[in-house]
């Protein structure tokens, strides 16, 4: 029998792509997610987990705030009382922060309610989390070469695509076919 020798072609972290946890990280914080980076440089990492629905939505949290009731995320567990979104709505949304493609982060939350009464915008374009992941100086680069992380391109369908029970696997056979088997471990390795 011949062993297949793996020789993944790896990028870089930087904003606008995304980590993609391995499938045995014991962080059950980051098991099986996917985060989308929305910076990368030298004073350190930010991300949200794409992943991850919360069971309470926006008009729980924070009622009034906005007019359409949105789902919202764990962006991750630093700063759990804070409120973070990624949108399409690009110029529309003023201070906000192109992090890729047509994908742009914060802004101006109050104009949301306008956009979308003016049909400008729909609620399908905008995700809202609480908390983020965050990563100190150098902490991102170093989980990364411990095999903590894998790193993808990141675009719009995956982005802001609602099968969220499939994305850590379609991303994951995104990577190739060194990882595609991946993409069906069980998560317990000792089942296998």
């Amino acid at each position: 029998m011949e062993i297949h020798k793996i020789n993944p072609k790896l990028i870089d972290p930087q904003k606008g792509r995304l980590l993609i946890s391995e499938p045995f990280l014991n962080d059950l914080k980051f098991r099986r997610s996917v985060v989308f980076l929305c910076e990368h440089n030298e004073e350190g990492s930010v991300g949200f987990i794409l992943n991850r629905l919360l069971s309470v939505t926006s008009s729980d949290v924070i009622p009034q705030l906005l007019e359409y009731n949105f789902p919202l995320f764990y962006g991750g567990p630093v700063e759990t009382d804070t409120l973070h979104f990624i949108h399409k709505a690009g110029d529309f949304i003023e201070g906000s922060k192109e992090i890729s493609n047509g994908i742009y982060w914060g802004g101006e939350i109050e104009s949301v309610n306008q956009l979308l009464s003016d049909g400008k915008v729909s609620p399908n374009d905008f995700r809202f989390f609480i908390g983020y992941s965050g990563w100190a100086p150098d902490q991102l680069v170093e989980e990364i070469t411990e095999k903590a992380w894998w790193v993808a391109e990141g675009n719009m369908d995956i982005i802001f695509d609602d099968d969220l029970e499939n994305m850590w696997k379609a991303v994951v056979r995104s990577l190739g076919k060194d990882f595609a088997f991946m993409a069906n471990s069980p998560d317990d390795v000792t089942w296998n």
